[in-house]
């Protein structure tokens, strides 16, 4: 590692958030759901030791806000202790969530432990016996909500044998995240960086491979879009650029979507069965990590009727809490949302001659076009966005018009009981 450098790149631990929309009555579930940012920060850490890194990256919303609690500001302490400890460096920007302007004085941290100030791109220099070895770039953000770009304030200086961006930035566009700081992969590339070490998106992404320009992702999920692997990204500089790279899990809970197909159970005993079924795939797939979920119950099924009487739901989801929580590891159901539909042959509707075939005839036309779909959704639900004052549904235009027909049908061919 002589002329090469090896380091940790993390962003958006969010210490002390919340699991958005979860709240879990289990009291081991929630002590579990509390912890799991601090313990996912914790293994970030671990990881360091283990590879005996050089240094740490974290770009951006370390807190999870500004005026971030002192058990958040006593664990990043604590981690960054063990760093320094070790002789691991750490290098630090801040994001929208937690901005130098809502920064107060908190906890000395260790020497070692450097953040990027806020206003413009700084340089600090990694050395080795007193020689650099690698310069890395990186500016704070000074507030919450900063829509001006900064990539074109990263620019290499020409000395350095390594160069490393770190930034906190919307790159591309993503629509489902904030346009704070943003950039385009060709301003990025126009820094002459070995490496970009971004934050932000909260999902693991390698944008480019020359430079490598990579979204860590949260080393914990926090919602219910956020499924999948979660971590860190563990990376080798070398003076000819990145020798290796890569992911590493640490989220000690996943989050997943589960959709169960109930067209061939035939009772509740049936759907109950394919529950515990779901949930033990859930787990081994979750390689013995804990999982939250929610699961769609979908399909034409003969198990309809009782899905939609009152109190059986909760009854279905409150026994299948007990069963799972009390596992190891535990599985915690956080929602189930009923998709189903009386058992009714489609095929053998639309070719009839009554009015449940020209219904089918209509439904399948609308559900050519999403945005025809959408507009008519959009008058259908207008008296109530006046009613609530600025109502907007997020759902899929052709899951609510699949629901609605077969919502119809089952009124008008007996399907199921309604809902």
């Amino acid at each position: 590692m002589a002329d090469s450098v090896r380091f940790v790149h993390a962003a958006d631990l969010h210490l002390d958030a919340p699991f958005q929309g979860v709240t879990a009555d289990d009291e081991r579930v929630g002590a579990a759901l509390a912890q799991a940012t601090y313990q996912a920060f914790t293994r970030v850490v671990d990881v360091c030791l283990e590879h005996e890194v050089d240094f740490l990256l974290i770009a951006g919303d370390a807190y999870n806000s500004a005026d971030k609690s002192l058990r958040a500001q006593l664990v990043f302490r604590r981690e960054m202790q063990r760093l320094a400890g070790a002789g691991i460096a750490a290098f630090i920007a801040h994001g929208n969530h937690d901005p130098v302007s809502g920064w107060s004085a908190g906890l000395a941290l260790p020497q070692s432990v450097r953040v990027f100030s806020a206003g413009r791109v700084e340089r600090l220099e990694f050395c080795r016996a007193g020689e650099v070895v690698a310069a890395v770039y990186g500016r704070s953000f000074g507030k919450a909500a900063e829509t001006a770009g900064f990539a074109e304030g990263y620019r290499r200086d020409p000395a350095d044998p390594i160069a490393i961006g770190v930034l906190h930035a919307n790159v591309g566009g993503d629509p489902e995240y904030d346009p704070y700081a943003p950039a385009t992969l060709e301003e990025l590339r126009a820094g002459h960086m070995d490496y970009w070490a971004l934050g932000h998106i909260h999902k693991h992404e390698v944008l480019a491979r020359d430079p490598w320009i990579v979204y860590a992702g949260s080393p914990q999920g926090l919602n219910p879009k956020e499924t999948g692997v979660h971590g860190c990204m563990l990376v080798e500089v070398g003076r000819s650029g990145v020798v290796s790279a890569q992911h590493i899990e640490t989220a000690p809970v996943v989050w997943a979507a589960e959709q169960i197909d109930l067209s061939d159970a035939a009772d509740l005993q049936s759907v109950q069965n394919l529950l515990t079924d779901a949930c033990a795939r859930l787990r081994e797939q979750a390689d013995e990590r804990a999982v939250v979920t929610r699961i769609a119950l979908v399909g034409r099924t003969a198990a309809h009727a009782d899905l939609v009487r009152p109190g059986v739901l909760d009854a279905l989801l409150a026994e299948l809490r007990s069963e799972q929580s009390s596992a190891t590891p535990w599985v915690w159901v956080d929602r189930l949302d009923v998709r189903t539909a009386g058992a009714i042959d489609l095929d053998e509707v639309r070719s009839g001659p009554d009015f449940a075939a020209e219904l089918l005839r209509i439904t399948d036309e609308l559900a050519e076009d999403p945005d025809a779909v959408q507009q008519l959704l959009g008058q259908i639900t207008a008296p109530l966005a006046t009613t609530l004052g600025g109502y907007e549904s997020s759902a899929d235009p052709i899951l609510v018009l699949e629901q609605a027909r077969d919502i119809a049908l089952d009124q008008l061919l007996g399907g199921g009981d309604g809902r």
